[in-house]
């Protein structure tokens, strides 16, 4: 999920409106439709979601589709102010989400700001934990006991 935080919402949103200025909509059809998954569900339904937003590229507060435009695979986006991205979030977890993957343009900047505005207000887990999947000794691979090359 890509997601775009400023200190206030009207901030967020031109920041979607900027990124969006940069692209160009049939170079990312065609960028689409030569993807993998262009025939995918999931590619369909951001399509779908995409066709239903509003002229802003809001398919509903805070979910943004624009990003969609010009990729395929992850084409939305929370857009919004911290207090809203964070209530965004915590919807997906109430709904049964347990893990993310944040990203966002470019990235490492949208990475500082989400780790100076969200990041600290969510609870972290070790889902091996949750999930009771820890080993009982270290496995013999190069990320455990195992050699490193």
């Amino acid at each position: 999920m890509h997601v775009i935080v400023r200190e206030t919402e009207a901030e967020a949103i031109e920041a979607s409106r900027r990124l969006m200025s940069q692209i160009n909509v049939e170079q990312g059809d065609e960028i689409r439709n030569r993807a993998q998954d262009a025939k995918s569900l999931g590619v369909a339904k951001q399509s779908e979601l995409r066709e239903g937003a509003d002229n802003d590229g809001f398919a509903e507060e805070q979910l943004w589709t624009g990003i969609g435009a010009a990729r395929s695979g992850c084409g939305a986006a929370i857009v919004g102010n911290p207090d809203q991205v964070l209530a965004k979030i915590r919807r997906y977890q109430a709904m049964g989400f347990r893990s993310f993957i944040f990203s966002g343009y470019p990235h490492l900047d949208e990475a500082k700001l989400f780790a100076r505005y969200v990041l600290p207000e969510i609870e972290t887990v070790s889902l091996p934990r949750v999930y009771g999947r820890i080993p009982e000794e270290v496995p013999m691979t190069p990320l455990g006991a195992g050699e490193r090359r």
